[in-house]
Order: C-alpha cells, then sequence, then structure tokens
C-alpha cells in the first residue's frame, strides 16, 4: 500500500532536483514525517485501499521563473486550494530549463477522513484558476498545471456491467487457456483465437472481450491471474503430463492418415484475401456468441430472482404479494423506530461524544508533539484541553469509545436490516409491474376467430355495395357511400355477431 506514495515521495524531494531539500515543502504535515502521517491518516479513518493520493505538476515556461519565487507560487497554491483539509507534499524541481514544482497529498482528509474526489472539469472551474490569479500577481504568464494519481490497482467491479458475470464467463475462458497452454506467451495467443484482444503495458495484461469498448485488466479478474501465478500454473500441469504419461508402458499405435500437401498462397491469392478482408466481405468467425445476449441474460436472471423469490415464500397469489408488501412496510417502520431511540439514548452523551472526536482528530499529531515535534503544538493543545473536559464531564477515554463504537453497531446492524427490507420491496414491485403488464397484453390481444370474423364482414359488405347501385348525383356520389334499409330480421341476426 505504502510503495506507491513512498515511491512518489522520494521522486519529488531528490536533492539533486530540490537544492539539497531547500525547495520542499508541506502542509497540513512535516516534510521529514509526510508519509508516516498519511498511512497514520488512512488507518485512522479504514481507508487504505484503493487511490492512495494524488499527484499534481506546475510546470513553469522556460527561463521566465527563479526556482524561489516558484516555490512562493507553490505554497500559496497549497494553501489556498487545500485549506485545513488534506496533508500535501510539494517541491519544486530546478534540474531542466523549465523550472515546475510538484505537489503530492493524501488521498484521506486528515481532519474529516473524507476522500478527495478529482471530478471531470474540475481543473478548468477551479484548479487552473487559482494558478492564473497566482501567476499574473507575480507578472507571469498563463501556466498549465497536470493531474495525475498515485493509486492501487482497483478491483474489479461487477456492477459496472449490470447482471451479466463478465469476470466469471473471462474466468472460464483464462482457465481453458491455461490448461491448454505450454507458456505464458502461448496462453495469450490462444486468447487471441476465443476473441480476446491482449495489451501489455506496465507488468500488466489487459484483455478485451469481443463487442466491448475499453480492456480489462487480468488482475482485475482474480488477484490469482498475475503472470507468475499463470506460470507456475501452467508449469504444473506440464510436470503433471509428463509424471502421468512416465508411469505408463510404452506402445506403438498404428494409424491412418491421409495428409494433403500444403500449397502457400500465391501474391495474388493473398491480395484478394486481404481486400475480402478490408471490406468485410471474409471475416474471422467469433469464437463464441455469448456476448451477443446480455439483455437477455439479464432478463433471464432477473425473472429467476423472482421466481426463486415467490418459491421460497410459497406465494401463490397476488394478494398474498401484496399482504407481504405491507408486512414489510411495517418492518421498516419498526426500523425506524429502533433507530429513532438510538439516537435519543445517544443524545443525552453527545457532548462527550464531540470531545472524542476533537481528541482522536488531534491524537496522531500530539504523539508527535511529545516525541519533540514543536510543529504541532497547536494540536496537542487542542487533545490536552478537550483530554481535561472530557475528565471533568465524569467520562473517560475509553470509556466514550467504548460507547461510540456500541452505537455505531446498533445502527449499522439497522441499516443493514433495513437495506436487506428494501430488496425485497424492489423484488416485490419489480414481480407485481411485471404482472400488472401481462394482464394490460392479455385486455389488448384480440381473440384466435377476430381476423376470421373481420374478413367475413368485409366480404359481405363489398357483396351489398354490388348489389345495390349507388345514387345519381348527391353526396352518395362525391363520398361512395351508399343507403339501404335491411330487413328487421337480417338485424336481428347481425347483433349477435356484434355484441360476441
Amino acid at each position: 500500500m505504502a510503495m506507491h506514495l513512498a515511491n512518489a515521495i522520494s521522486y519529488i524531494t531528490d536533492e539533486e532536483k530540490t537544492q539539497r531539500g531547500a525547495l520542499v515543502g508541506s502542509h497540513n504535515c512535516n516534510a521529514d514525517t509526510a508519509l508516516q502521517e498519511m498511512l497514520a491518516t488512512k488507518r485512522k479513518f479504514g481507508k487504505v485501499d484503493k487511490r492512495q493520493g494524488y499527484h499534481f505538476i506546475i510546470s513553469f515556461k522556460k527561463q521566465e521563473v527563479r526556482p524561489e519565487t516558484a516555490m512562493e507560487i507553490t505554497q500559496k497554491f497549497v494553501e489556498k486550494y487545500f485549506g485545513d483539509d488534506y496533508q500535501c507534499l510539494y517541491a519544486t524541481h530546478d534540474n531542466t530549463q523549465h523550472v515546475h514544482s510538484h505537489i503530492l497529498f493524501n488521498s484521506v482528509s486528515w481532519r474529516t477522513g473524507r476522500k478527495y474526489r478529482y471530478e471531470k472539469g474540475d481543473w478548468a472551474k477551479e484548479i487552473q484558476p487559482i494558478v492564473n490569479e497566482l501567476c499574473k500577481e507575480y507578472g507571469l504568464s498563463i501556466q498549465d498545471i497536470e493531474v495525475g494519481t498515485e493509486k492501487e490497482p482497483k478491483k474489479w467491479d461487477k456492477t459496472k456491467h449490470g447482471i451479466f458475470k463478465w469476470n466469471h464467463q473471462i474466468s472460464l475462458d483464462v482457465e481453458d487457456s491455461i490448461s491448454f497452454a505450454n507458456n505464458y506467451e502461448n496462453f495469450l495467443k490462444l486468447m487471441e483465437v476465443k476473441g480476446y484482444e491482449t495489451r501489455r503495458q506496465s507488468g500488466e495484461t489487459y484483455l478485451k472481450p469481443m463487442g466491448e469498448k475499453r480492456f480489462i485488466r487480468l488482475t482485475d479478474i482474480s488477484g490469482y491471474y498475475t503472470k507468475e501465478a499463470i506460470e507456475s500454473q501452467i508449469e504444473k500441469g506440464i510436470r503433471h503430463e509428463v509424471k502421468r504419461s512416465g508411469n505408463r508402458t510404452p506402445r506403438i499405435i498404428g494409424c491412418r492418415k491421409y495428409y494433403r500437401r500444403y500449397i502457400p498462397p500465391t501474391p495474388y491469392q493473398k491480395a484478394f484475401l486481404a481486400k475480402m478482408y478490408r471490406t468485410g466481405q471474409f471475416k474471422r468467425k467469433p469464437y463464441s456468441q455469448m456476448w451477443r445476449y446480455r439483455e437477455e441474460a439479464a432478463k433471464f436472471e432477473k425473472l429467476r430472482s423472482q421466481y426463486l423469490y415467490l418459491c421460497r415464500h410459497s406465494i401463490r397469489s397476488a394478494e398474498e404479494l401484496e399482504k407481504r408488501k405491507k408486512n414489510l412496510d411495517i418492518r421498516m417502520g419498526d426500523l425506524d423506530e429502533v433507530r429513532h431511540q438510538i439516537y435519543k439514548r445517544r443524545y443525552p452523551h453527545k457532548s462527550a461524544l464531540a470531545l472524542l472526536k476533537i481528541i482522536e482528530e488531534n491524537e496522531t499529531r500530539a504523539s508527535y508533539y511529545k516525541q519533540g515535534s514543536l510543529f504541532y503544538a497547536s494540536n496537542y493543545e487542542r487533545w490536552r484541553e478537550a483530554a481535561e473536559i472530557l475528565v471533568q464531564k465524569g467520562y473517560t477515554i475509553k470509556q466514550v469509545s467504548e460507547m461510540k463504537e456500541a452505537y455505531q453497531k446498533e445502527l449499522a446492524s439497522v441499516t443493514r436490516a433495513k437495506r436487506e427490507l428494501k430488496k425485497e420491496e424492489t423484488l416485490i414491485g419489480g414481480i407485481l409491474t411485471e404482472r400488472s403488464r401481462v394482464q394490460v397484453m392479455e385486455i389488448t390481444v384480440p381473440e384466435i376467430n377476430a381476423p376470421h370474423k373481420a374478413q367475413e364482414n368485409i366480404k359481405e359488405t363489398d357483396s351489398i355495395r354490388k348489389a345495390i347501385p349507388a345514387r345519381k348525383g348527391g353526396d352518395a356520389e362525391k363520398t361512395g357511400s351508399f343507403q339501404t334499409e335491411m330487413p328487421a330480421h337480417d338485424e336481428k341476426q347481425k347483433q349477435p355477431e356484434q355484441a360476441r
């Protein structure tokens, strides 16, 4: 986890690039212990995985600014943009013709525990305007700023592509290719034969399934799909085959095969085949067609979950389903009442919990002050003052910590229960919606004999038109309509048909 941050800190604080450390500064942390403080913040709030930090670079034009001035601009930018939220380490490099500054900051706020999120458009809306304002203040031209990240490889998120289990399907193809491969390169070729595109970059292998736009890191599918692990599996399979075949008694098997002599294509044939491929008339058949049925698979998964739910709870009618839905609403109300009671019991200890929060926020930095770092004197004073007030109120830090943990566990259990009930409520709503849609379709679908009856009525109308001549002149001639009086017995005969 610390490797990415450690490497970045080592790079930006290189003494050969920063005048032996003179062009290195920090914000909300100590420059000498920046890594340890950032990691302590992550462990404190339980956010030690995924994105580790962010890396900004401010580039100045060639021979336009001195390193000391660039350092001042960087310091002002850090103070204005980050305020009192994030731990930052910054440095100015003067080893190139373009003086530039590096800003590395923790992804977790040391004060609130929230993670920094860089959204698309933040650079134009927030970051670049601050840089432009500082450059105008120092009489410089507008500079550029680059945004990068320092992070761990993120885990594969199954919910990105809906219900369809992409990683499961890809794992089947990977395992199949491993079983037939004799080395890692051969494994990649077998994956290409199956219809995947492969790419290797920075020691990682990426796959792109057929019909998709993005590559997927192989280690995101499973942590066991690193290059070393795959090579180990391949080697075990080869040794197993050698061992199994070595125990058998060798024998000669006679067989007759008719080989056709391979005749390589001529240059003209190669050019013709290439032209057919480019025009789309000749294409390699895909390995699998499963990528085409994602929507159908998702619908099937939804219907399957609904069917299993009805079977699991022995629901045989819509009335029973409605009754269960009402029971869910009652249970949701009970959970809301339980949560209200928890808040009510916690309210008298609200001030003690607020003091505990101040103690926890400043505890790490207070320990640095006790070790001799005067930079954190203010943090130590806040920590000591909060601890004294807590004791005056008749509490101990351990007692309040246990109380806070107990309340958090109770609230978390209520939240989990409500989440499960909400899922069940959504499932029931989907079943009822599907049922109403089917009922509407049944009403709108005509009877089976309706088309035949319509054709019979059309034939009767045509025969009447032929039998009765049209009137001369008047509206009948213009519109082509006809008027006639039908016998009474015919009307009686027609009425049952129309009623039907």
